[in-house]
């Protein structure tokens, strides 16, 4: 046979090889760096809350005296592993202490009913609106602080609803998304409204703009489930609590406890992808010398060449040339492929399952083909009847994988050799499933 033309049949045998392997290599690079779709990283939450009303009077009593409850709910979406935004919703109860003018007739007037900050007209014997002198509404609630000011309780409801910017500490600090990772520190700073409910005694209906500021400590089950713990505090008009006095602002201090759970969650950074990049180029480099080596080594791939040999030994001239290029081509595809396994183990590795889903998906385009499992294990290490085993464990993990991708069991014959054959020089390298295609 001429040489040169046996020269040129092997330069583009392995020509296609190559190419088919880079273009799996390319495509699964893509599918890492759009691993992040619209769909992933999106949050559930749900607690209850302690709340604490901080207003012009409330430090005269005690904060545990002041002590109400609530709940929230919460929903959002980590656009990275360092930042995301949600939207909050919170409420519950609220108390607070305020404190009140004398008369000489006993009754007492609501400094601030009508959010002005003295009595009605500046004169303490004013009365406010709706107060009833013949039916003291506040005698029942009048007492004296420890700090020696009358005054009286006033409680209402509120509810709040803040869009919060969120920042995963944690990742940020590390420098990267790591899985399961137990803790999450969670930074928020947000904006919204909030509304006090009419209590009919000194707080009408009003409703004002909040800035809030808080954290969030997640303490992860799973990594989807998390309890969290999340204090935060909320800044609004000073006439919140209906008493327009000196001060700022009116301020709302809760306490969060409660479930969150994230939809898919999982996160590819900038500096993972530089890092899978190289890990690729380096892998793909790697499985050309091995394939190179199993063209010139295994007998399954010298038949097959060896066949294309011979028929390209009956081409009398370059018109045929064509036809003979098209069955190569035909021929090539990702197969033969082997699968390498750690020492004593029969789980397939993270960085193997891309072989089996790329044999899977070059199954499906070739409906003809079947696929025949080797497994090996290496002579240095256990016994033969312990490795018999053990290669026949590799077979049938990498056989369940493929099933479960979509491929028919009846196109799947399975084969094992323990230590018997050793296809590699190497030793460590014989603990492999290979995978050669079947007609």
């Amino acid at each position: 046979m001429n040489t040169k033309v046996r020269f040129y049949v092997t330069l583009l045998f392995s020509t296609v090889i190559i190419s088919v392997m880079a273009q799996n290599e390319k495509n699964a690079l893509r599918d890492v760096v759009e691993r992040n779709t619209y769909g992933d990283n999106w949050f559930i939450s749900a607690g209850g809350t302690a709340n604490l009303l901080t207003a012009e009077q409330d430090g005269f009593t005690s904060a545990l005296d002041r002590l109400k409850f609530g709940g929230t709910f919460s929903f959002g979406k980590w656009f990275n592993e360092g930042f995301g935004a949600r939207i909050q919703l919170i409420g519950g109860g609220l108390k607070g202490f305020n404190d009140m003018y004398g008369r000489s007739d006993g009754y007492y007037v609501i400094s601030n009913y009508d959010h002005s900050p003295y009595p009605i007209g500046g004169d303490p014997n004013t009365l406010a609106p709706g107060y009833d002198p013949n039916n003291d509404k506040y005698s029942a609630v009048r007492f004296t602080t420890k700090n020696g000011v009358e005054g009286f309780w006033q409680e209402f409801n509120y509810a709040a609803g803040t869009l919060d910017l969120m920042a995963n500490f944690t990742n940020l600090m590390r420098g990267h998304y790591r899985e399961n990772n137990p803790v999450d520190v969670i930074g928020l700073v947000g904006l919204g409204a909030i509304h006090a409910f009419n209590n009919n005694l000194t707080t009408p209906n009003f409703t004002h703009f909040t800035a809030k500021i808080g954290f969030r400590v997640n303490f992860n089950v799973t990594n989807s489930f998390a309890i969290y713990l999340e204090p935060q505090a909320y800044v609004t008009d000073k006439e919140f609590d209906g008493y327009a006095g000196t001060a700022l602002g009116d301020g709302v201090v809760s306490l969060g406890l409660g479930l969150q759970y994230t939809f898919n969650k999982g996160f590819t950074s900038i500096s993972q992808i530089v890092q899978l990049t190289a890990d690729e180029i380096d892998r793909l480099n790697k499985k050309i010398n091995d394939n190179r080596y199993l063209i010139e080594n295994h007998q399954d791939i010298l038949e097959r060449q060896q066949n294309l040999l011979d028929k390209l030994e009956k081409c009398c001239d370059d018109n045929q040339k064509p036809v003979i290029i098209n069955k190569i081509e035909e021929s090539g595809g990702c197969l033969p492929d082997y699968l390498r396994f750690g020492l004593n183990s029969s789980k397939i590795e993270n960085s193997e399952l891309l072989k089996i889903s790329e044999v899977a998906d070059y199954l499906k385009k070739a409906p003809d083909s079947k696929i025949l499992l080797i497994g090996y294990a290496d002579k240095k290490t256990g016994n033969p009847r312990y490795n018999m085993n053990l290669s026949q464990k590799r077979v049938n993990a990498v056989s369940a994988e493929l099933v479960r991708l979509g491929i028919n069991s009846n196109r799947i014959i399975t084969e094992w050799k323990g230590d018997k054959e050793q296809p590699f020089p190497q030793n460590e390298w014989n603990r492999v499933v290979v995978m050669v295609e079947r007609k």
